[in-house]
Order: structure tokens, then sequence, then C-alpha cells
């Protein structure tokens, strides 16, 4: 079996043979994956190719962004996903999700339409209850840049997310919407749109994820470092110096193997790094229901 970004004498035609012979069927239960989409048993028959040891951390608990049983997609849900993302920036969890019950109550129990909210933010009177719910001037802002382009550009929008590549969905939210930037645009890729092939090695957690995964393969290390062409600086920092920080570029390499199907490579990484499993579950289903 192949190790990681180890590609001499490897023939990936044997290892379909042994995937389909009955090794994932094997070593992952069946309950697990009925649960699961179709898509996501391809990817981890794509992960076990390259690192079977993997398995453990994917049978650690359900992935509810890849269950089968998920919340209907519609346009609106799109907009929930995006406003969600600014109410929760630079709070605590707690302070997000009581900002945003003071909004769903003040809404009569649901969040907002993008339409209706427009119409509340135009009144100066009602603007002032919304913003009354624990919004400072700048996420009024932000909230109010989202709710303009969803108006405005619903069409194009809609084109966009169906048609639009990764790249070009990350470039329009960035350009269009204050409040978000490149990292919170591929969250929305990962937790919004479900696209398969999402990777961010900006992520604090996908970060320390890696540095665990690669403490115990130095000869990887090695491998990842050579013929490098040039360095890609990670831009996290940390106080604490019980892990260390890897390089974009070293992760964007490792992580280029499991294409396309990173994004659930980033579930493994978030969990490699959680140190509670249950508060690693709660983090995952916030991904669905936010």
């Amino acid at each position: 079996m192949k190790r990681p970004l180890e590609t001499d004498g490897y023939d990936e035609n044997d290892d379909e043979k042994e995937i389909s012979g009955g090794i994932v069927a094997s070593v992952i239960p069946d309950e697990f994956l009925e649960k699961h989409s179709s898509e996501f048993h391809k990817a981890c028959r794509h992960i076990m190719r390259i690192d079977k040891s993997l398995v453990e951390i994917i049978l650690k608990g359900d992935f509810p962004l890849f269950l089968k049983d998920k919340r209907e997609v519609d346009f609106q849900f799109y907009y929930d996903k995006l406003a969600s993302a600014i109410i929760s920036q630079q709070i605590s969890g707690i302070a997000a999700k009581s900002i945003k019950k003071r909004l769903i109550d003040y809404f009569g129990g649901k969040f907002p339409a993008f339409g209706e909210l427009h119409d509340e933010l135009v009144d100066p009177i009602k603007r002032q209850k919304v913003q009354a719910c624990g919004f400072s001037a700048r996420k009024m802002e932000y909230l109010e840049s989202l709710t303009n382009y969803f108006c405005e550009k619903e069409n194009s929008i809609k084109d966009l997310f169906a048609n639009g590549t990764d790249d070009e969905i990350v470039e329009q939210l960035t350009k269009n919407i204050k409040g978000i930037g490149p990292w919170s645009s591929k969250m929305f890729l990962l937790t919004g749109l479900s696209r398969m092939d999402v990777f961010a090695p900006d992520d604090l957690g996908i970060a320390r994820g890696f540095s665990k995964y690669l403490s115990d393969k130095p000869l990887l290390v090695e491998e990842l470092k050579r013929n490098r062409v040039a360095a890609k600086r990670s831009k996290i920092k940390h106080k604490k110096l019980n892990w260390v920080i890897y390089d974009d570029d070293l992760m964007e390499k490792f992580a280029a193997q499991f294409s396309p199907y990173r994004s659930v490579l980033m579930f493994i990484l978030w969990r490699m790094a959680a140190t509670n499993v249950e508060a690693m579950a709660n983090n995952e289903k916030e991904f669905v229901s936010n």
C-alpha cells in the first residue's frame, strides 16, 4: 500500500482491486457507511489508498456534513450560512449563539429571509431594533452588504453557485460582501455548497491537526521539503510551542494527493486537532446547523 507522497512503483489499479475486494467494507462498518452519502464512500476509499491508518479517525463518529439525511438546500440556506459566518466573526461561540437567538426571536422564531431583513434595514427605527440584537456598527455594515448583494444579484449568485469554480466563488464573495474574506468563503464552499475538494491551510485547527499527523513521520516531513521551489509561509501564530507550525506550501503539497476529496481530509485533520471528542462532535454539528 502506498505511503503518503510515495509514487515509485505504485499502481493505482492494484489498490482499486484491493479496495473493491472488500477492504473498506471490512474496516468500516456497514451501518456507518449507510448513514453517509455515496460521495463520502468514494472519499473514504481514496483516503484509505493513501493512508489506511486514518480509518481510526474516520470511525470516531459520524460526519454530519456528509450524512444522507440533511436539510433541503435552497437559496435562503446560502444566505443563512453567510449571515451566520458574519455573526460568528471574532466573538465566542456562546456570544454568537446569543445574538443569533435574539435575531430569530425578533423575527418571530425564524432566521429572517434576506428580502425581509432588507426591508428592516432601510427603515431607521427598525434598523436600530435589529442592531439591538447585539450587532456592532461594523457587523451591521457587513450584514447589510450581504443582504443587499443577495437582493440585487440573486440570479447571478444562483448561477455562480451552480456553475462557478471554487476559486470563482471565493473571488466573487470576497469582492461583493464586506466582512467575508477568503477563509469564510472557503468555509462556505464546504458547509454551504458541500464542495468536496476544499482545503484551508490558514485554518488553525487544520494546521494543528496536520502537525499532529506529522509528529511521528519525520521521513514524510523530509519528503515534503524535497524539491521545494519556494516556501509559502504560514500566517498562523501561537504562543504555546507544544506543536510545530508547518508552512502552507508543505500542507498544500500533502493535501494535493487527497484531491478531489480534500474536504473530508479537512474534517479528519480537525478531528486530530481536537482533544475533547464530545466538543469535536458538537463543532462538526455546528457546520450543518449554522
